[in-house]
């Protein structure tokens, strides 16, 4: 799985004050309603021992196996003040108004 940070991402990712072997976990599950739709988070956190850890541009990423099933070999992760972040694919967009969330809140 490859993870591609947009600039404005990054400036916004550069900003956190990670602690050590803390990262972004990616949370996602596909979701069956009238149609099929992918369910993503992003949770601030230390990596778990069977996820899987993406380094892109000094930032981690860990996903855990069963977010992999869900997600496309590759994405792509922007931002956009006021609208928070937005995961994508080269198909499709998953969603937009992604704000980080803490392990603890």
């Amino acid at each position: 799985m490859k993870i591609e940070i947009r600039k404005p991402a990054l400036n916004e990712l550069t900003k956190i004050d990670f602690g050590q072997d803390e990262g972004i976990r990616i949370l996602a599950e596909f979701v069956g309603t009238c149609s099929i739709a992918t369910d993503i988070e992003l949770h601030i956190e230390e990596m778990q021992e069977n996820d899987l850890v993406i380094n892109e541009k000094g930032i981690n990423f860990f996903v855990p196996k069963k977010s992999i099933e869900s997600l496309p070999d590759k994405i792509f992760l922007d931002y956009k003040p006021g609208l928070g972040y937005k995961i994508s694919s080269a198909e499709e967009t998953f969603g937009y108004n992604f704000k980080l969330k803490y392990k603890n809140s």
